[in-house]
């Protein structure tokens, strides 16, 4: 699609955003402030591809603010499973750190991306303050994460199966959520760290 044709589809829906905001080899310029997912309210950005100015993918957007949290999650990962059947793939975005979590929808025409910051993380530990300092710990190696300063987002990806370059090229995947949470809790449990 075309703008002219974007702005024909959503008609009033469509905000023209404050300036062209850049996205690598995309940007957007038109976005629908509250769309619903389930009863979610997300912002829809219209990403164009800066070398054919036609719809490259729609990105819709929940953050920390808009109540994007654990409760938020599930409840969004029980309407796509409901909407679209188990996912084709769950992926740690991050190999070292996994911090984020993205669940993978493929079909034949459209894949779907339901991308979850900061939720599925081992980063989201806090220190006791009842044990005992021990002095021959790095400090590096205790996190304090103030909850409130975290930065959660949960995200949709929706473009053509025909993108492959879309696709997420970091961190591993598995075939379901339920394969990937037990290799993280076994490595949790070989670590000896808190279970997640």
């Amino acid at each position: 699609m075309t703008t002219a044709e974007i702005e024909a589809a959503f008609g009033a829906r469509l905000t023209t955003l404050p300036g062209r905001w850049v996205y690598g080899g995309a940007y957007a310029e038109r976005a629908i402030l509250e769309a619903r997912v389930g009863d979610l309210a997300f912002t829809a950005y219209f990403q164009m591809n800066d070398r054919t100015d036609r719809l490259q993918q729609v990105l819709l957007e929940r953050r920390q603010q808009d109540a994007a949290n654990p409760a938020g999650l599930e409840a969004l990962r029980q309407i796509l499973v409901a909407r679209y059947g188990a996912a084709s793939q769950a992926c740690l975005l991050s190999e070292r750190d996994p911090t984020g979590l993205e669940l993978i929808w493929r079909f034949p025409t459209t894949t779907l991306h339901a991308t979850f910051l900061d939720f599925f993380s081992t980063s989201i530990l806090y220190r006791n303050p009842n044990l005992d300092l021990d002095p021959l710990r790095p400090s590096y190696r205790d996190r304090i994460v103030r909850r409130r300063s975290l930065p959660r987002r949960a995200t949709l990806r929706f473009h053509s199966s025909e993108r492959e370059d879309l696709l997420s090229k970091r961190g591993r995947c598995y075939p379901t959520l339920e394969a990937l949470q037990e290799v993280l809790t076994q490595e949790f449990l070989e670590r000896g760290e808190p279970r997640p």
